[in-house]
């Protein structure tokens, strides 16, 4: 007995100079055991369907495979992104909700696809609002989203990874040069959405809505005179080749987005959203878009230069015409109308959106004094990055 005493003392001793050293025992032994190795990263590989309406070879297909591509990179291979542009897995009008039901899982999309779905982003759609590039859209769209609940809610339905700008419209024609405001009158000209389309009219043209991928064959059998794409528009589909004449002038441009599946972000784990967000929510993919975007007025004027178009600078006459106060603010009244008609505080929206153009406006006072490539953009210049805005 005295034995059997001494043995269960000295196996009690063990265990709790066990338990001062740092052993455990019980469920807590058994969770641990369980446990992956501090050490021990997750390799697992997250994969992303992208869809872009846009042509293979478009600017916006290199903006997103390059910024991807970056991301893809700093991952160390554990995210990975397929690229399906062209509409070869959605239409233009498919792909915002294939990324909110998770067909897809991520997109580009552009509001002059979806007229009516976004009428408080459509704001920078606004000719005469002080936005003439996209570098100042994208400043005053990601300012709209962090300061306005009417916007926040409007993209409630997705991650959104980025808002920005595009390139504004030149007006463009076929068979006729437009010199003067009559000059317009009868002309159907395809516009770009609901603010552009409020815009044409009332300026003396007659707006007409198609799809982009429509506009080549109606401009080449007469169907339309005319569009008031933008310079991407034109490139991306091959516009170029179906016009005579450029009026180089920036009318309305489009509000963008990059769109993620809230559920594919939400599996994430954090060391991965960290990256993402050093390319997006710091704002570089937003001013990189605006660059990249206000590049086409160059190289795209150029490629319709060597196709035979007349790439010209307005009359006075016609700059009169299409910046005249009164047409202006007949168009501004009419997108207040359009907002309050979707249940909005029209007056309220726009004044805010107009506030903020007026605060950023001396940051992109020089955008144009000389020409520039999306290829001078610093990819490596996300560390650390700080927009303007």
């Amino acid at each position: 007995m005295k034995k059997l005493i001494a043995l269960v003392l000295s196996l009690a001793l063990c265990f709790s100079l066990l338990a001062g050293c740092g052993g455990k025992s019980g469920n807590n032994a058994a969770s641990n055991n369980n446990a992956a190795p501090a050490d021990k990263a997750d390799d697992t590989v997250y994969s992303f369907t992208v869809v872009n309406h846009d042509s293979a070879t478009s600017l916006g297909e290199k903006y997103l495979e390059t910024l991807f591509g970056a991301i893809e990179a700093e991952s160390n291979g554990r995210l990975k992104f397929n690229y399906f542009p062209g509409g070869s897995m959605f239409g233009a009008t498919e792909t915002i909700d294939a990324v909110k039901d998770g067909a897809a899982d991520i997109c580009w999309a552009t509001t002059g696809t979806y007229g009516g779905i976004f009428p408080a982003c459509e704001f920078i759609n606004l000719v005469g609002n002080g936005i003439n590039s996209a570098q100042i859209g994208s400043a005053v769209l990601n300012i709209m989203y962090e300061e306005m609940p009417e916007v926040q809610n409007e993209l409630k339905n997705w991650k959104v990874l980025a808002v920005h700008g595009t390139s504004n419209a030149p007006l463009s024609t076929v068979g006729k040069k437009i010199e003067k405001p009559e000059d317009l009158k009868g002309m159907q000209i395809r516009a770009a959405g609901t603010i552009p389309t409020l815009y044409l009219n009332t300026v003396g043209a007659t707006a007409i809505a198609m799809p982009t991928s429509e506009v080549y064959e109606a401009l080449s059998k007469n169907v339309i005179n005319g569009m008031a794409n933008d310079w991407h528009n034109i490139d991306c589909f091959n516009l170029f080749e179906a016009v005579d004449y450029c009026m180089d002038i920036q009318l309305n441009q489009t509000s963008s987005f990059v769109f993620m599946n809230q559920a594919k972000w939400d599996a994430l784990p954090d060391d991965l959203k960290a990256i993402f967000d050093k390319y997006f929510a710091s704002g570089f993919a937003a001013d990189m878009a605006g660059y990249w975007w206000d590049s086409c007025r160059y190289f795209v004027g150029d490629k319709m230069r060597e196709n035979g178009v007349e790439v010209y600078e307005p009359t006075q006459e016609m700059l009169d015409h299409l910046f005249d106060e009164a047409s202006i603010a007949a168009v501004h009244a009419d997108y207040v109308k359009y907002l309050n008609d979707k249940g909005l505080d029209g007056q309220a929206i726009y004044d805010k959106g107009m506030e903020i153009v007026a605060r950023v406006s001396a940051d992109y006072a020089n955008v144009w004094d000389n020409e520039f490539s999306w290829e001078d953009w610093d990819m490596a210049a996300v560390e650390g990055y700080q927009p303007k805005w």
